[in-house]
């Protein structure tokens, strides 16, 4: 299909995609948000750009790189448009049920008066308000504790979503009945959706980060929870995050990843307590 180099075509449907238009918007995405992307994802690149240059009306992919680099807003619905949002409500029920059964318990007992959870990589918000309902059920009682989650995600869009607090009924089904009344009819609903209630919202700030920038929270964090986020970036920037991440993280604070994701190369640091559970161990 083409010559190989950077006129080789890799999609020829609507819009033609070549091997340097792939290229140039790789090095992109990793410039401005450290992603890295494989030639895998070349048919998920061109289905989701070619949605905003459709949008926007241009002609072709080159026209639409050339905006890009110099269209600061348009770099925003580019991060959006290749960011994946996959997530539900629960996901990875192990590492709920081990806040639940263990870790939780574990901190409410040792008489600390400051927790603070760190939901990285957010998405929809599922996961946030899932660990605040976790949270809820078991200190449900007015207390002195002062517990707050902060959520982060690079995609703009999906935080809107995490703010407003709504879901479908479709996406409510997984929730266990016990937490089902963490979620109500309300003005802001439509037919098939119910919103957050305001006390579950209150445990949660929501917050546009790169993790690629300078973070401005200082922790130190108890949990930070970053699933299925590590696999779009390469070795070195992996590593970096977590000895980030370790530095936020209070001693014997707990970190859990996805389930494709592990720590091999930082095991001094951390001890695995469970499946992608960690401990850091100082």
């Amino acid at each position: 299909m083409g010559r190989l180099d950077g006129s080789e075509i890799l999609v020829k449907r609507e819009f033609t995609f070549t091997r340097r238009n792939f290229e140039r918007i790789v090095d992109l995405i990793n410039r401005l948000s450290g992603i890295s992307l494989s030639d895998r994802k070349t048919d998920m690149v061109y289905s989701r750009l070619a949605r905003r240059i459709r949008r926007l009306g241009m002609r072709d992919f080159d026209s639409y790189i050339a905006l890009l680099e110099s269209d600061d807003e348009e770099k925003v619905n580019f991060i959006n448009a290749l960011t994946t949002n996959l997530t539900h409500f629960f996901r990875e029920s192990h590492h709920f049920d081990y806040l639940k059964d263990v870790y939780i318990p574990e901190l409410i007992q040792s008489g600390q008066k400051r927790i603070r959870f760190w939901s990285a990589g957010c998405s929809t918000g599922e996961e946030p308000y899932s660990l605040a309902m976790v949270w809820q059920s078991i200190a449900n009682k007015p207390s002195d504790i002062d517990f707050k989650i902060l959520a982060t995600d690079l995609d703009t869009n999906v935080l809107q979503t995490c703010k407003r607090g709504v879901y479908s009924e479709d996406k409510l089904k997984s929730v266990e009945s016990q937490y089902q009344k963490c979620f109500v009819k309300s003005k802001n609903c439509q037919v098939d959706e119910r919103e957050a209630v305001p006390e579950l919202k209150s445990k949660i700030y929501f917050k546009q980060l790169n993790l690629m920038h300078e973070w401005p929270m200082k922790g130190p964090f108890d949990l930070i929870i970053c699933r299925n986020v590590l696999i779009y970036f390469d070795k070195p920037t992996q590593k970096e995050l977590v000895s980030r991440y370790e530095n936020l993280l209070k001693s014997n604070g707990c970190l859990m990843l996805g389930h494709s994701e592990n720590l091999s190369a930082a095991k001094n640091v951390f001890s695995a307590i469970g499946r992608t559970t960690y401990r850091k161990v100082y």
